[in-house]
């Protein structure tokens, strides 16, 4: 099955196109004056425990409510993954910045149906052999506007946007009192989840970098509709002027319903997703 909900990207286009100008007609002195409390623009390549728990339930209107699966308990999958995750930051004018934080995560697993399961037009009986994988990939996009910049502290606010794309593909294989079944569900999921964000950071030193930010937005977007919590803290070292080495811990939950997504069969299914994806970082910045 799959969801859509498309961004107005020419909309984006033009705002980035006027921050853009508006930062050319800046003049080049004045927009490295934040620094080191900001970059004027840096890399980071991060390493990062992540620990996740997922539920979903997949209803249809053939079958009714589907069975909520926890897919670290009831399936085996590995509540745990290092992965690498991707971000960069612009610092547009004194006042305006723009982020970006980007991550893939993919796992398996096997294991054995201890009751009977209702995956949405799915039935699989107990004790048959289920083989999932799981795959999410998410993207936080966020600009923040601060009206208060000191020399060693700056707080302000804004908007972001967390795009998440979600694909879970199970098959399975047992045997009811009649004869032997089997069947595969492919569920696939995209939807960009807005949310109004909050940053602080803090100088404690020439060298020392304190950064924390929260965001929270309860949306209802055609058939998508819930809510979701992020929150990040973390610490750096300033290695000179193009270096820094850090870690920090993030936050993000997300509590969604899709209704009325069609399959390629064109059948009917509803899907409800309860997620917390944390993870503990150390990375390396590059700052231009």
């Amino acid at each position: 099955m799959s969801s859509r909900i498309r961004i107005q990207w020419p909309v984006v286009a033009v705002a980035i196109a006027a921050v853009t100008i508006l930062t050319v007609a800046t003049p080049a002195e004045a927009q490295r004056d934040f620094e080191p409390l900001f970059d004027k623009f840096n890399l980071k390549l991060e390493g990062s425990w992540v620990g996740l728990t997922t539920e979903i339930r997949l209803d249809s209107e053939l079958l009714g409510e589907g069975t909520t699966l926890n897919f670290e308990d009831d399936l085996d999958l590995g509540p745990s993954k290092t992965i690498p995750t991707l971000a960069f930051e612009w610092q547009i004018a004194k006042k305006h910045k723009l982020g970006v934080r980007w991550q893939d995560i993919t796992r398996d697993s096997t294991s054995q149906a201890l009751t009977e399961i209702q995956w949405g037009d799915e039935t699989i009986p107990i004790n048959a052999d289920i083989s999932l994988g799981f795959d999410v990939t998410q993207a936080f996009i966020d600009y923040t506007y601060y009206p208060w910049v000191k020399d060693r502290w700056a707080a302000g606010f804004g908007l972001g946007l967390r795009w998440m794309d979600i694909q879970a593909t199970l098959s399975y294989r047992g045997e009811t009192d009649e004869d032997e079944v089997e069947g595969s569900s492919d569920v696939k999921g995209s939807a960009p989840l807005p949310y109004l964000y909050f940053e602080y950071r803090r100088l404690f030193s020439e060298r020392w970098r304190f950064i924390t930010g929260l965001g929270w937005l309860y949306i209802s977007i055609d058939d998508v509709s819930g809510g979701q919590w992020i929150g990040k803290v973390g610490i750096e070292y300033l290695a000179g002027k193009r270096w820094a080495f850090g870690a920090a811990i993030n936050v993000a939950t997300i509590d969604v319903d899709w209704d009325a997504i069609k399959t390629e069969e064109v059948d009917v299914l509803n899907l409800a997703l309860k997620m917390d994806i944390n993870d503990f970082s150390v990375f390396v910045r590059v700052r231009f």
